[in-house]
């Protein structure tokens, strides 16, 4: 049965049901707490003293005693309670009597069993007796607890039902007066619904729902300050339409956030209308938890394959399902490919995977083999199989998604236009208004887009909620920007309806910036580089260590704007990070390897500096930056001396000319970020150049070493070069050259004896007559 607001009161029947009990607070459930550990304690009590047949210890008797005394006295203080909630609030007053008289009666219960227990009567209890009373203490008390939880639900739900009366008020008042009398007790109204829902908020289990409620009390907060200029707007232009249906548009967008609201709070609890204070539009359901995404898509098959290799049996529902997750799999796919913003050859990869979950799920359902055992090991193939395609198709996803979001957010179009619609505006340029409006509406369906694709990688519930959120804010607030600009230009010269477009653009700008922060979250969910920060290596150089010896420079934190500026640099520079250790992660058999640990470190570096240029990481401030890029520079210098060691093992062939092509190219690299490093600045401005400029020579030195590291491999797997541990580099002598090894000493590679390596005969010099005469030595003439 539904239940509604009328006139202030809710009407509900909602009858408790102790076997579909389901606590949804976190008060509630820590209420609990205590009082199950207490009862539990008294029935292990029992317990222990029927399976020993012993007497207890006297301190045992008391204690067990104790309990007994303090579980009653603490019923009685809690029904008091509840009774005073029952006498405030009329209309839960029957069950809440109700509830409080049977706990009042478990309580005493469970006290005159635990002394029988504790006495020396000789009195025997059966242990299901005491067990049946504390299950009706606890059912007891949770109904009582319930029922308090059903009045602050209400009581939410009462302060909503102000607010939309008062809507209801402002929407039909014609005089500025009035309004502005009414505005002023709907201001108090939100304040005190904002408490409430604040609490409740932090007060839920589910995160779906404590996202839900997130997102509602901040478009509330932000759709308040819409509510007054657009009221004012028409107010002043009570003829123009669209002032009007700008006006209209906020109105429903509030109700639908109330909605929102009441259906967070009184999920689980209590039934409510879904439509009472807004009916939904078009056919998107409000719960919009319940809506179906590419992850979601992905984790139902991924659950139903799993079911199948449990089983090892498909029969025709499970044939049917899997068919039916993989359409609806590609359906939702088409947000990528039917893309304009897609590149061709992200499109063309994802049409391959999808063929190729086709193809592994026909294999699937129709295997070939007919014995029994092979066939189970046939399915267990095939599952492994496409569980391996579906999580190459995510990754797949999640790339082209955040390519697409990390060009819309670097590129900062949405502030050009609307900070040229603001300044038309007050030049009273309406044909400027007109223009950038129009620029405005195909920016605003491409950010939507894009917010879509967000959405399909959300992988966790509040990700999920908040980006499709965002999305559903965007495309509503979208028309009514356009909206109110199209009022400015019927009206160019009225002061509020500029105030109005104002208003309207900052708020755009704030849900843009909640896109940008939603994207981060998702980048550090999907990518999961987040644990690479915990790393040894990772740690920023203490002061005076690793050649630090430059006095510091005033740290300097870089606004969103300059981050933005080197969002684009800083995401290059992270793609060679996971180039280089997709290349480390050949060398796995050699971890301890200077140059496997080299590379990793050197990656690991690079993407602490690439987390700098979006706000986020251990680096704080431009000294931290510096601090670590002249460390990532002597790493460099490091690992060109170790490269240098393995190349005089590899033997003269193209690919040596390639490694060594490569390596002579380091030290450069490194000089230059070394100065730029050590280079002085006074200003910001001076300040942002070095910083662009040192991630700029970052990316290029990164770039390096993923060839080095490339090339490194080639020659160590085509001349069958192996690694032997550490590395302890040749003694150099004056003239930079290094000295011979013995031939019984160590090296750190080895080469298999298959391999052999051209042995060039020594030149001598014969410096007769003053004369640099070189010639082989076994060519001279000893005569």
């Amino acid at each position: 049965m539904s239940g509604t607001l009328t006139n202030g009161e809710v009407n509900t029947s909602y009858a408790f049901d102790p076997q579909s009990l389901e606590i949804k607070t976190k008060s509630v459930e820590q209420t609990l707490v205590p009082l199950v550990t207490q009862i539990t304690t008294l029935v292990n009590f029992k317990e222990s003293y029927l399976s020993n047949g012993k007497k207890r210890s006297e301190k045992a008797f008391r204690s067990a005693l104790k309990i007994g005394s303090a579980v009653e006295a603490a019923i009685e203080r809690f029904v008091v309670v509840g009774e005073t909630i029952a006498d405030e609030n009329p209309d839960v007053q029957p069950e809440m009597y109700d509830a409080c008289h049977e706990a009042r009666l478990a309580g005493v219960s469970i006290a005159n069993l635990n002394g029988c227990l504790t006495d020396d009567s000789g009195i025997t209890i059966d242990k299901s007796v005491l067990i049946r009373a504390a299950r009706q203490l606890l059912t007891s008390v949770t109904r009582v607890l319930l029922l308090a939880d059903r009045v602050l639900v209400k009581h939410i739900l009462r302060s909503e039902d102000k607010i939309a009366y008062s809507l209801v008020k402002l929407e039909n008042t014609t005089n500025f007066t009035d309004f502005v009398k009414i505005f002023t007790e709907f201001g108090g109204d939100m304040v005190d619904l904002a408490h409430r829902s604040g609490d409740r908020q932090n007060d839920l289990k589910s995160e779906k729902r404590r996202g839900q409620m997130a997102v509602a009390r901040t478009m509330l907060e932000r759709l308040t300050m819409l509510l007054l200029t657009s009221n004012k707007t028409l107010l002043r232009h009570p003829d123009s339409e669209c002032a009007r249906q700008c006006r209209n548009g906020v109105f429903q967008q509030m109700r639908l956030a109330l909605q929102l609201i009441a259906l967070c709070v009184s999920d689980g609890v209590m039934h409510f209308d879904p439509s009472h204070f807004a009916l939904s539009t078009g056919e998107e359901v409000l719960d919009i938890g319940m809506q179906l995404t590419v992850n979601v898509a992905i984790r139902r098959l991924t659950e139903m394959l799993e079911m199948v290799r449990m089983t090892c049996n498909i029969g025709t529902n499970t044939r049917e399902r899997l068919i039916s997750a993989l359409d609806s799999l590609c359906e939702m796919t088409q947000d990528f490919t039917d893309s304009a913003y897609t590149p061709h050859h992200h499109r063309e990869q994802i049409l391959d995977f999808l063929e190729e979950c086709r193809f592994e799920l026909t294999n699937l359902l129709q295997p070939d083999v007919t014995d029994e055992r092979l066939r189970n090991g046939s399915i267990e193939v095939s599952v492994d199989r496409l569980n391996r395609r579906l999580k190459d198709l995510r990754k797949q996803l999640q790339i082209v998604a955040m390519e697409q979001i990390s060009e819309v957010l670097r590129t900062d179009e949405d502030q050009v236009i609307l900070s040229s619609i603001k300044t038309c505006s007050v030049s009273g340029d309406i044909d400027g208004v007109e223009k950038f409006l129009e620029e405005f509406r195909e920016h605003a369906e491409h950010i939507q887009e894009v917010c879509r694709l967000l959405h399909h990688i959300s992988l966790t519930d509040a990700l999920h909620v908040a980006t499709g959120h965002a999305e559903r804010n965007l495309r509503s607030l979208a028309p009514l920007t356009l909206l109110a600009g199209r009022t400015l230009c019927i009206h160019p010269s009225s002061r509020i309806a500029r105030e109005n477009v104002e208003v309207f653009c900052d708020t755009w700008t704030q849900c843009v910036n909640d896109l940008s922060r939603l994207a981060k979250e998702t980048d550090a969910a999907t990518s999961g580089c987040l644990a690479a920060e915990k790393q040894a290596y990772m740690s920023l150089p203490r002061p005076g260590k690793h050649g630090t010896t430059q006095k510091p420079t005033k740290p300097i934190t870089l606004d969103v704007e300059d981050q933005q500026k080197m969002a684009k640099v800083g995401l290059e520079m992270k793609l060679l990070t996971s180039e280089v250790d997709a290349e480390a992660e050949k060398w796995d058999e050699y971890a301890e390897n200077d140059i496997v640990k080299r590379a990793k470190a050197m990656s690991s570096m690079a993407y602490n500096m690439y987390l700098f240029t979006r706000g986020d990481g251990p680096l704080k401030t431009t000294h931290d930056l510096f601090t670590q890029a002249e460390f990532f520079a002597e790493q460099a210098n490091k690992m060109y001396k170790t490269v240098r060691e393995f190349s005089y093992e590899v033997p003269g062939s193209a690919q040596k000319n390639d490694l060594s092509a490569i390596l002579e190219k380091i030290p450069i690299h490194c000089q230059q970020l070394q100065v730029l490093v050590k280079s002085p600045t006074v200003g910001k401005p001076a300040t942002f150049s070095k910083v662009d400029s040192v991630i700029q020579e970052t990316k290029n030195l990164m770039n390096e070493i993923a060839k080095l590291v490339t090339a490194c491999f080639v020659c160590a797997t085509k001349f069958e070069i192996e690694f032997r541990g550490s590395s302890v580099p040749r003694q150099l002598l004056a003239d930079g050259e290094y000295t011979q090894r013995g031939s019984g000493e160590s090296t750190l590679w080895r080469r298999t004896p298959s391999v052999r390596r051209t042995t060039q005969i020594p030149a001598v010099q014969d410096s007769a007559n003053g004369k640099n005469n070189w010639t082989l030595a076994g060519e001279r003439n000893f005569n």
